[in-house]
């Protein structure tokens, strides 16, 4: 399976990558397993606040994963 994982603003900086994609040999997989990745490769992202989108939609840790679902790790926004 493989997925594209988009970072956005102070993310940017802790990964030094707006992009990367993930071959997984899984088929079950879910959001959570994705991220538990993420934070093995990135710890510092531990100490930020973020929500993931798949498909361009906030998910939930447990959403399931489909072969070339694109996911966003965002982090929060203001604005007025």
């Amino acid at each position: 399976m493989l997925i594209t994982i988009k970072y956005f603003g102070m993310l940017v900086e802790i990964t030094n990558t707006t992009q990367e994609s993930y071959q997984y040999d899984l088929e079950d997989i879910s959001i959570n397993d994705i991220e538990l990745s993420i934070l093995s490769r990135y710890p510092n992202l531990k100490n930020t606040t973020y929500n993931i989108a798949v498909n361009q939609q906030i998910a939930t840790k447990n959403q399931p994963i489909k072969n070339g679902d694109e996911l966003a790790f965002l982090p929060p926004f203001a604005g007025g």
